[in-house]
């Protein structure tokens, strides 16, 4: 039995992808299994994952076109669930803007809180060290504060791509697509939010975060972005 399954979700990476700091994790954490959901890639991203080490601690799904971070980590929970008994399910980011290491952090801290869930959060303070630009931390803060007004989560972070939960409480809240891809995070907690609004969750201060060059989102994002808020508000 893995103790934890660790989703990373893959859409060319190919150059982003970190061997070193992965084939150490998975050396030194023998407990963990990573599954890559290689998202329609057009690069070798699959060539690159396959590389890794050793290779009976890492699976391999593969989504035939681009589907979005959203349903790539959707089925990747998919995968697992029907695979093996696993304490925790987490989804991580490619690009590792946070390392592997404080991401084990969150589960070893959910563990001992018995937390149902755990999610990175970045907040700036004194004796840490994140790294955003200034654009995407204006933007980001505005969005979250608008759909926080309408949900009332009550969350700092809603988008950071490091958060862990449960596996028991995953089988009934992802059986459906996400309406969204940019906000498929707020739509799961939302989601658990409506099966049991008694499950305890934590929001944990990243000590480190970095922002990674060739990121995903910028400014021909926003209009989607904008698009998909309102999808969000009519839909919950």
């Amino acid at each position: 039995m893995s103790s934890f399954a660790i989703i990373i979700p893959c859409y060319n990476e190919e150059k982003r992808l970190n061997k070193t700091a992965f084939n150490l994790f998975l050396q030194t954490h023998p407990g963990i299994r990573f599954y890559f959901v290689n998202d329609g890639s057009k690069d070798s991203t699959v060539k690159v994952i396959g590389d890794l080490f050793p290779s009976d601690n890492i699976e391999i799904i593969n989504l035939p076109v681009n589907a979005g971070k959203g349903e790539a980590v959707r089925q990747g929970i998919i995968q697992v669930l029907n695979s093996q008994p696993t304490d925790y399910i987490g989804f991580l980011d490619a690009d590792l803007s946070i390392s592997l290491e404080e991401y084990y952090g969150l589960y070893v801290y959910a563990k001992e809180k018995n937390a149902d869930f755990i999610f990175g959060s970045r907040i700036k303070m004194l004796g840490n060290n994140i790294e955003r630009t200034f654009l995407r931390h204006i933007i980001g803060r505005l969005i979250v504060t608008l759909l926080d007004k309408k949900f009332q989560l009550g969350y700092y972070d809603t988008q950071c791509g490091a958060k862990l939960f449960k596996s028991e409480i995953l089988h009934s809240i992802i059986n459906q697509p996400f309406s969204t891809k940019w906000f498929f995070d707020i739509e799961l907690f939302l989601r658990l939010r409506e099966k049991n609004p008694e499950y305890v969750g934590i929001e944990y201060p990243l000590k480190s975060w970095k922002n990674v060059k060739d990121s995903k989102i910028n400014l021909l994002s926003f209009p989607s972005v904008i698009k998909e808020i309102f999808i969000l508000l009519s839909k919950f």
